[in-house]
């Protein structure tokens, strides 16, 4: 099946009322233990990079990968770069092949991050790539959660936002942050059911995604979120299991590798489930 744009794939999500995941990837073995969970289980699928995976899987390496095993699928893929912060980062993701783009400004003041996000959504449109921007802050991976509504996503700037950018979707803060959770979150389900709205049900999208409740999940997803950021719990899968296997020499490298693997593919089919997205590949 071709590489499918980012808003390709939300755009039956909006329509049908479903999240797809979007799965930080740094090596191969993640990478195709999400794409045989998306397989197995029929689901669209999102494979994402962030730009410190740069450090051990250049860019344009990682891409040409993910790109073969996206074309490849039976599912829908598409590879996406995930909180860009950097033009010039950008570029070399547009040149890599990458459909999509998440520009990132959202620890700028309203107006800068309308004009960076405005430029990054006129250089992606031009080659046919969707943009996603962040307005509102979810906080860093410290993990530690704390209800301070300063950092929501204002309701009434939504729509501005969107019409003055031109985005395809749009990560809000309501509550989560990245990482793991020190405390129990108290989502905001009527301030994203008030965002969607205000902006005519433009593709919402839910980072800090790890540790959630299956309720939550549930009513954040009805409340109008269609695309949720998944990294932490794949790599506490996958740390979980080498603390449980035999590392006295018996079982090899490779052995291990696909216990990993394995792994992650559990944890990454159980996220989709909690998403609503099996069975919806075409």
């Amino acid at each position: 099946m071709p590489l499918v744009t980012l808003s390709e794939i939300l755009k039956p999500a909006n329509a049908q009322g479903y999240a797809v995941g979007s799965y930080d990837v740094f090596n191969l073995e993640m990478a195709s233990a999400v794409i045989q969970a998306a397989e197995e289980n029929r689901s669209p699928v999102i494979l994402a990079y962030v730009e410190v995976f740069d450090t051990l899987f250049p860019m344009e390496a990682f891409a040409a990968a993910l790109r073969d095993y996206a074309q490849k699928a039976s599912v829908p893929v598409c590879i996406h770069l995930d909180h860009a912060t950097n033009l010039a980062v950008i570029e070399r993701a547009l040149k890599a092949g990458f459909t999509g783009i998440m520009i990132d400004a959202s620890d700028k003041a309203f107006e800068e991050n309308i004009r960076i996000t405005s430029q990054v959504v006129e250089l992606s449109h031009a080659l046919g790539i969707s943009v996603e921007a962040e307005l509102g802050h979810v906080a860093g991976n410290e993990g530690m959660y704390t209800d301070d509504s300063s950092v929501y996503t204002e309701v009434s700037q939504a729509r501005e936002f969107m019409d003055r950018t031109g985005v395809d979707a749009l990560a809000v803060s309501v509550g989560t942050v990245h990482g793991v959770y020190k405390s129990t979150p108290v989502l905001s389900f009527d301030r994203c059911a008030e965002i969607k709205a205000e902006t005519d049900g433009l593709p919402l999208v839910l980072h800090g995604g790890s540790g959630l409740s299956d309720e939550d999940f549930k009513k954040i997803i009805a409340s109008g979120i269609n695309k949720v950021n998944i990294f932490t719990d794949l790599t506490l899968a996958a740390i979980r299991t080498l603390r449980e296997a035999d590392l006295t020499g018996k079982t090899p490298y490779f052995g291990l590798s696909m216990q990993v693997k394995d792994a992650i593919r559990l944890a990454a089919i159980a996220k989709m489930s909690q998403f609503g997205c099996i069975g919806m590949a075409p």
